[in-house]
């Protein structure tokens, strides 16, 4: 705006030396000419401004990493004047990495006319994005003034993060651990007594304790019940998202950001696909953090596919804490008493830690993790 302030005002004054250095009739007019035009388009924009309608369609609501979001804005010119050009700003904000971007939308719409605009957006990382229409500037037909519309109108995303198959090595340790549990498989036997897996007829190596006598004497031969194997976690993946260790303050009092935020959306990912991967491994586990604005521990129960994107969908709602005290007593009372084969620990600074020994480091940059080599050991 200043800019073309300037650029007016040396017009004009080279105009205003042109009309006293030469006797000209057309320096004349337009030194006449020039300021009615400039105070003229001031008030035509003021004007329009008050009959220029700018609504955002309802975006996707759920979104997977690196997939298109399309964004549809509409303008909508009410007045009985054209509106020559407009161009519309445009913000995408990441609550997870805190970073911004910005986009611009050009156009032109006519007389009680609208036009629909489309931008396709792209988000780098998962996490809950925030798209807000910033501000639009209308321009006269000459592009010499211009006049700024605030808008504010804002929509949310929820980016999902990518599961990715890694190798996993789940240990006899954790195909034979003996957890509590309501529910029992379905594809093998176990040692449970309180529950049947299924009867079948007798063989030579099995016990006679486990003869199912009744249903023998109506079958008028050895029939066994085989035990029921409960479907108890035998891992846990811990999200320790405590940030007191990887933040500070600058010289103004403001929290300053370090590594420990731009780790934490790979850090979800890493574990989402933990989860995915142990699944396929017809492993029951248990994915858990804390949750500061409840002040208890947030549980999720994985033994079945849709219970992947209830827990990548519950995942958009994670934040990291300051209170790390306060979680590791919730930490022991949410699971006191309660044993695992394996806790897989993640902790903000991407280190990965396996009962209680450090395994591996998640890179900051998404681009640099390896997903095939990635190898876990539970």
């Amino acid at each position: 705006m200043i800019q073309r302030i300037c650029i007016s005002t040396a017009v004009f004054l080279l105009a205003l030396y042109c009309f006293f250095l030469y006797d000209d009739a057309i320096v004349a007019c337009f030194l006449i000419v020039e300021p009615a035009y400039i105070l003229s388009t001031f008030f035509i924009l003021k004007m329009m401004k008050k009959h220029l309608c700018i609504t955002m369609e309802q975006v996707i609501p759920i979104a997977e990493k690196d997939q298109d979001i399309p964004v549809r804005v509409t303008v909508k010119n009410t007045s009985r004047l054209p509106l020559i050009h407009f161009r519309i700003w445009l913000q995408m904000e990441n609550s997870f990495t805190g970073e911004k971007e910005s986009y611009q939308m050009e156009g032109r719409t006519g007389y009680r006319d609208q036009q629909t605009l489309l931008l396709m957006l792209r988000a780098r990382h998962c996490g809950n994005l925030k798209i807000t229409l910033k501000r639009c500037w209308i321009y006269d037909y000459l592009f010499v003034c211009k006049e700024a519309v605030r808008l504010g109108t804002s929509q949310r995303i929820g980016v999902l993060p990518q599961c990715h198959l890694l190798m996993v090595d789940v240990t006899r340790r954790t195909r034979e651990f003996l957890a509590d549990a309501d529910e029992y498989s379905d594809r093998e036997s176990g040692n449970d007594p309180s529950d049947i897996y299924q009867i079948r007829e007798y063989r030579e190596q099995d016990s006679i304790h486990d003869i199912h006598w009744k249903l023998s004497a109506k079958a008028d031969e050895l029939l066994v019940k085989e035990r029921g194997k409960p479907l108890g976690c035998a891992v846990l993946i811990w999200l320790n998202l405590d940030q007191s260790g990887y933040h500070a303050n600058d010289r103004n009092g403001n929290r300053r950001r370090t590594t420990g935020d731009e780790s934490f959306t790979n850090l979800l990912e890493v574990a989402s696909s933990l989860a995915f991967s142990l699944l396929e491994e017809r492993c029951v586990h248990m994915v858990a953090w804390y949750e500061p604005k409840n002040r208890m521990i947030q549980k999720k129960r994985i033994s079945k596919e849709e219970h992947i994107y209830e827990l990548m969908n519950r995942m958009l709602f994670v934040e990291p804490y300051q209170d790390g005290k306060t979680a590791g007593n919730q930490y022991e009372e949410a699971f006191r008493g309660v044993t695992f084969s394996t806790v897989v620990e993640f902790r903000l600074d991407g280190s990965v830690w396996i009962n209680g020994e450090k395994q591996m480091k998640i890179p900051v940059q998404s681009q640099s993790i390896k997903w095939n080599e990635m190898y876990f050991t539970v």
